[in-house]
C-alpha cells in the first residue's frame, strides 16, 4: 500500500489527545471537565475583581433574563434536532418497503460472496464480514497464477494482494463490542478508494487469469458494499449522537432553569443572602451549572461534524485525510 493510503489508515485510528477530545473522548466527561475549567476562570475572574458579583453588580439581571432565555432557546434547538432525527426515519410504507429490500439484497450479495449462508445483522459485525471476505479473497489472489505484472507499481497484482490483505486485516478489527465511533474512526480513510481503482488499473494492464479476474471483480464489489455499509452505520451512529444529544440537553436545562431562577433570588435591595465570602463561589458555581448545556451542545457537535468532515465520501473518491489531530 501507499504511504498516502497507509497514512490515511493511521490517522484515522491515531491516538492522542486531539483524538480523544475529537471522537473518542465521553462526551459526558469532557463537559464536566470544561464546566470545571468554567467555574475556575469565572472564579478567578470574581477574585481578581475583572467580574463583580456584589449586590451593585448585574447578576441578578444577567441571570434573570439573559440566561433563561439563552436556556429556552436551547430547548427550542433540541426540539429541532429531534424533528431533524425524526425526519430521517419515518416515511411511506412504499420507501420503507424499498429501503428493507435494498438492504436485504446488500446482505444476500455480500453472503454470497462471501460464501456463507447469512451475514450479521449488528452493522459492525456486518462490516467485519466484508473485511473477511476481502481477506480470503486476498489470499485467493496470493496463491493463484497473478499473470504479468504491469511496470507501475499500482499495477502489479502482487503487491494489490499484499496490499488488499492489510485493508481486510484493519477492517475485520471492527466489531459489535466496539464503541460506534470506535468502529467509524477504524474504518475511516481512503483506502477502499484508491484500492478500488488499482484493480481497475491491474484489470486493465495485467494479463490475468479467468479465477484470478473473478477475483478482482468480486473484491471491486465488496469494497463497493463495504463504502455503503460503514456509511450506513455512520448514519445510524449520527443519529443516535443527536438523539442522545436532544436528551441530555433536556436533563440539564431542568436544573439550569432552576439555578437561573435562584440566583436572582439570592439578592436584595440592600445586600444578598449570602455572605460576601460565600456570594463568589455560589455565583461561579451557577455560572458553570448553566452553561453547562451549551458545553455539551458543542462537544457533541465537535464529535458529528469531525465524522461528517472525514467519512463524507460514499462513492468511489477520497475523502479528506487531513484529521484535525494531524493539521
Amino acid at each position: 500500500m501507499s504511504d498516502a493510503d497507509a497514512s490515511g489508515s493511521t490517522d484515522a485510528g491515531g491516538g492522542g489527545l486531539r483524538h480523544w477530545l475529537f471522537l473518542d473522548g465521553n462526551r459526558l466527561l469532557i463537559t464536566a471537565l470544561v464546566s470545571v475549567g468554567v467555574f475556575a476562570v469565572v472564579r478567578v475572574a470574581v477574585a481578581a475583581g475583572v467580574l463583580a458579583v456584589g449586590p451593585s453588580g448585574n447578576v441578578p439581571t444577567v441571570f434573570g433574563s439573559g440566561i433563561t432565555a439563552g436556556v429556552f432557546t436551547l430547548v427550542t434547538l433540541t426540539l429541532t434536532v429531534n424533528q431533524l432525527v425524526s425526519s430521517q426515519v419515518f416515511g411511506k410504507p412504499d420507501s420503507l418497503r424499498q429501503r428493507y429490500e435494498k438492504g436485504a439484497q446488500l446482505r444476500d450479495r455480500v453472503a454470497a460472496l462471501s460464501d456463507r449462508p447469512a451475514t450479521p445483522v449488528d452493522t459492525a459485525d456486518f462490516v467485519a464480514v466484508v473485511g473477511e471476505a476481502l481477506d480470503e479473497r486476498a489470499d485467493s489472489l496470493r496463491g493463484s497464477r497473478l499473470g504479468t505484472a504491469s511496470a507501475d507499481a499500482d499495477g502489479d497484482p502482487s503487491s494489490l494482494a499484499s496490499d488488499l490483505d492489510d485493508f481486510a486485516d484493519e477492517i475485520t478489527r471492527v466489531s459489535g463490542e466496539m464503541e460506534p465511533v470506535e468502529a467509524i474512526s477504524a474504518t475511516a480513510g481512503s483506502d477502499y478508494a484508491r484500492l478500488r481503482r488499482r484493480i481497475r488499473v491491474v484489470t486493465a494492464d495485467a494479463e490475468l487469469t479467468e479465477s484470478v479476474a473473478d477475483d478482482l471483480d468480486a473484491v471491486e464489489e465488496l469494497l463497493g458494499h463495504l463504502s455503503v455499509a460503514r456509511q450506513y452505520f455512520k448514519t445510524l451512529t449520527l443519529h443516535q449522537e443527536l438523539a442522545k444529544l436532544s436528551r441530555e440537553i433536556i436533563y440539564l436545562s431542568v436544573p439550569c432553569l432552576l439555578v437561573a431562577v435562584a440566583v436572582p433570588l439570592l439578592y436584595r435591595s440592600n445586600g444578598a443572602t449570602l455572605s460576601a465570602a460565600a456570594l463568589p463561589w455560589a455565583v461561579s458555581t451557577a455560572v458553570a451549572v448553566v452553561l453547562a448545556p451549551l458545553v455539551l451542545l458543542v462537544v457533541r457537535l465537535l464529535r458529528v461534524s469531525t465524522v461528517m468532515r472525514y467519512t463524507i465520501s460514499a462513492a468511489p473518491f477520497a475523502p479528506p485525510e487531513d484529521w484535525p489531530w494531524n493539521e
